[in-house]
């Protein structure tokens, strides 16, 4: 019995000793959404992410409590490397009803942690006049400064919002494409993003699913949804136009039944596809001031230059790497290697550049770095004068000029150096190397001459190689011909290694099947069927459409399961590339489908 009762000890103090609370800062946050209309009931949220008690709510004024607080916990265990941690959260929820129009401010809420009093956020809800409806009740902020597009729909429409329409030539600017709705949306068609001609483009980084949030636009509420947020350089001062957005949405529709068992069921839907149509922005460009240092060269922003050398005394021969870093945030990723001024008798390599950079909403931030590698070839003291890096700053307007230290390098005679070679004229330039006295060679006598007794020429084997040799010229000519003859008829080469083509282009989709990139993927699909289709009708890419292909393939009697087929894949792709999430079969199927269309297309069009 003590064996036992000690056992049972030890493996209670152990459990006791490995389950511990995850060491983390305790966090009460509120949340609700931001824009709401007066009579609506929306949600508010306290989430606290350890174990608490005596909540004290604060006054909701001006806002009618429904119900709550409804409190919820939930918690978890976790076992890493053989510890266990435990994680707790807690959520207090209300449902709440705005009674009048304004801006009010929802005091923070109180909460008990391990005897410590800890306070929420304060957060403030904008409260408008009672009219469309959205259909979220996420969070989201107001929006006065967007226009509506001055024709469409205005319940559905799509805005590209840039941050400055004004600025200098090289400084940046964000463009947001964005997505306003009053109305349910199941899916999206024909997506066309302008080719931002006359902008030097950079993706900013945006999450991969279109999240829905409200913004109140002109004292109607909206559901708000980001395509994609774009950080643009203009290459050209003057007028430049941002080209716009297209993108066909499908509207839900309910529609109205006499029957009662329908609203009983949810109703029933008809899908509309709307073709929305942006507004193109114009941005003014202003030219960079004409005083500009010598050593400008493009770079705008706001910067730093470090450069340093990895050795200040070697021998003739032996490599040195002088290094120049640029840090600070603008259009790092134009900038051009630095004009460095060496010495004359130095053997000296492009430049190597390193990019670290990150894109933002202010720029591209980070560094870049030029390598230059360089060899002394003589001994001596050489200097390397200090280096000048310039640019234009776009908080003050004006342009700055950044000068390094100079560089000074002792060079010591080396091991099989030059200057020791015998028989060697060394200039005080870089030079080649001269040698003397080996110009001439005098002529040898003491020796006789011996006539060789057989002659090629005239024998039958000279005659026979002569006429294999001009039977082979002849054939290479007539198949160079008709090599050229057959590769004049674009049409018919391409129709022939359209199959071919398209494979490689499945080959790289199966690649990024692989490594779960469906992004990737689902691009490689569209343009392995889109090339395909291209090749073997001999169309380009850019007149074929869903309807002129369909309707040249029934010409060509390829059977409408398979012209179906072709059809839903190239939905299923177009819509996977921004919902991946909501394609059913996945990319494996996705894949088998491309191969089998692709192969009946192959058997039926000639």
């Amino acid at each position: 019995m003590k064996n036992i009762y000690k056992i049972g000890t030890i493996a209670i103090l152990t459990f006791i000793s490995l389950v511990k609370v995850q060491a983390q800062n305790v966090e009460f946050v509120a949340s609700a959404p931001k824009v709401v209309q007066v009579g609506e009931q929306f949600r508010l949220t306290y989430s606290l992410n350890a174990k608490g008690s005596d909540f004290q709510e604060p006054a909701f004024e001006n806002f009618k409590v429904l119900t709550g607080p409804n409190i919820s916990t939930s918690s978890s265990v976790q076992i890493v490397n053989g510890k266990m941690s435990q994680s707790v959260s807690y959520t207090y929820t209300f449902i709440l009803m705005a009674v009048s129009e304004g801006n009010f401010t929802i005091p923070p809420a109180n909460v008990t942690v391990n005897r410590k009093s800890v306070q929420s956020n304060q957060f403030t809800i904008e409260v408008v006049k009672g009219g469309q409806t959205s259909q979220t009740t996420s969070g989201g902020s107001s929006s006065n400064a967007v226009n509506k597009p001055t024709s469409g729909n205005s319940k559905v429409f799509v805005t590209i919002e840039v941050d400055k329409k004004s600025l200098y030539q090289g400084e940046s600017l964000v463009a947001e494409i964005k997505l306003y709705t009053q109305q349910s949306l199941s899916g999206f068609e024909d997506i066309k993003f302008p080719p931002f001609t006359g902008f030097w483009s950079q993706d900013i980084e945006s999450p991969q699913q279109i999240e829905l949030h409200r913004e109140n636009l002109n004292g109607q509420i909206y559901d708000v949804g980001l395509f994609k947020k774009v950080l643009l350089f203009p290459q050209r001062s003057g007028e430049i136009t941002i080209d716009p957005f297209e993108i066909t949405m499908i509207v839900q529709e309910r529609v109205r039944s006499n029957n009662p068992f329908d609203d009983f069921f949810g109703g029933s839907y008809r899908r509309i596809p709307l073709k929305m149509i942006s507004d193109p922005v114009k941005i003014a460009v202003k030219p960079l001031p004409v005083n500009a240092p010598a050593e400008f060269s493009g770079a705008v922003g706001k910067y730093s230059m470090t450069a340093s050398i990895d050795k200040t005394r070697v021998k003739a021969n032996e490599a040195i790497t002088l290094k120049v870093k640029v840090t600070g945030t603008g259009n790092l990723k134009l900038i051009k290697p630095i004009k460095v001024d060496f010495p004359l008798d130095m053997d000296v390599y492009d430049p190597k550049t390193n990019l670290n950079t990150k894109t933002t909403n202010d720029g591209v931030t980070g560094n870049v770095t030029f390598d230059y590698l360089f060899i002394p070839r003589y001994a001596g003291t050489f200097r390397i004068a200090p280096i000048v890096f310039s640019y234009f700053d776009t908080g003050s307007k004006t342009y700055k000029t950044i000068t390094s230290q100079e560089f000074e390098i002792e060079v010591e005679r080396g091991t099989g150096d030059q200057e020791t070679t015998p028989g060697i004229v060394q200039s005080l330039t870089k030079e080649d190397v001269k040698y003397i006295g080996k110009d001439i060679r005098f002529l040898k006598s003491g020796f006789s001459l011996k006539k060789k007794e057989t002659i090629i020429y005239g024998t039958p084997g000279f005659y026979l190689a002569y006429m294999g040799s001009l039977l082979l010229f002849l054939a290479i000519i007539i198949f160079r011909r008709t090599q050229i003859k057959q590769n004049a008829n674009q049409v018919k080469v391409k129709n022939r290694k359209a199959n071919k083509v398209s494979r490689r282009r499945l080959k790289i989709a199966s690649a990024h099947l692989k490594q779960n990139n469906s992004e990737k993927f689902y691009d490689e699909i569209l343009k392995a069927i889109w090339g395909y289709l291209s090749d073997k009708l001999s169309i380009p890419v850019a007149n074929l459409t869903k309807d002129n292909v369909s309707e040249i393939l029934n010409k060509h009697q390829v059977d409408a399961e398979t012209v179906g087929n072709l059809m839903q894949l190239l939905d299923a792709c177009e819509f996977a590339r921004y919902a991946p999430a909501s394609v059913s079969g996945g990319m494996d199927e996705i894949y088998k489908q491309a191969e089998m269309v692709i192969s009946k297309l192959d058997q039926k069009i000639k």
